[in-house]
């Protein structure tokens, strides 16, 4: 196999695994009380990711990081600026695959890790759980960084930070479910279902407590045959 073809399988593969990852399946925590600038990017990527419609996401998303990328050159040491780039990377990534979606991968981890040296609390684990979905769902080596034995140290991480996140318990009974820990995946969505929608991203956090409803209903009527 040519080192050409090669690349463009594992760009394909890291395409797949993105689509799932950026169209409904990145993390979101938020602080009690973040930074007001971050805030705002915050219910911007929410709005964008999930609100607008799909032809003008990409758009969106790239005039959000460079906003992002402008804001970071007033406040470089701020973690949670580090984190939302990340996302938003990662996000538009997954949206419009091109050549540097391994490097844009690979990027947004060491933007995650950074911001953890800084502050590993910040936006409540944030940094945290957006790792664990990218080592959970990243093509394993030569192709990527993908891990599912740190994938599920970085999900325990998030939860002991933030055990009533939306997103952090969603993600994680997702990990365990694809792991055949059915009935841990069961009570974490079941507490994802239970919580109430968070204000600052509610079209992320209504989708997800919906699809945790769809899930344990799913599990349910499986139960019954």
């Amino acid at each position: 196999m040519t080192t050409e073809l090669l690349r463009s399988k594992s760009i394909l593969a890291v395409f797949l695994i993105l689509s799932m990852l950026c169209l409904g399946h990145v993390p979101l925590v938020s602080a009690a009380s973040p930074p007001e600038p971050v805030r705002k990017i915050g219910q911007r990527w929410d709005e964008v990711t999930y609100h607008w419609p799909k032809k003008q996401r990409v758009h969106g998303l790239t005039k959000l990081l460079k906003q992002i990328r402008s804001l970071k050159q007033t406040y470089p040491a701020q973690p949670e600026i580090m984190i939302w780039e990340a996302i938003t990377l990662v996000t538009r990534a997954g949206i419009a695959p091109g050549l540097t979606i391994l490097s844009d991968l690979d990027t947004a981890r060491d933007l995650l890790l950074q911001s953890i040296e800084l502050e590993p609390t910040a936006l409540d684990g944030a940094a945290y759980l957006t790792l664990a979905c990218l080592y959970y769902k990243a093509p394993g080596w030569p192709l990527s960084f993908g891990d599912q034995v740190k994938a599920e140290h970085y999900f325990q991480k998030a939860l002991a930070l933030n055990p009533n996140g939306i997103e952090s318990n969603y993600y994680y009974g997702h990990f365990l479910s694809k792991t055949g820990r059915i009935q841990e995946a069961l009570a974490h969505w079941q507490k994802t279902a239970s919580l109430p929608p968070d204000p600052d991203q509610p079209y992320l956090s209504l989708r997800l407590r919906e699809k945790a409803h769809k899930k344990l209903s799913k599990l349910v009527a499986q139960s019954k045959y």
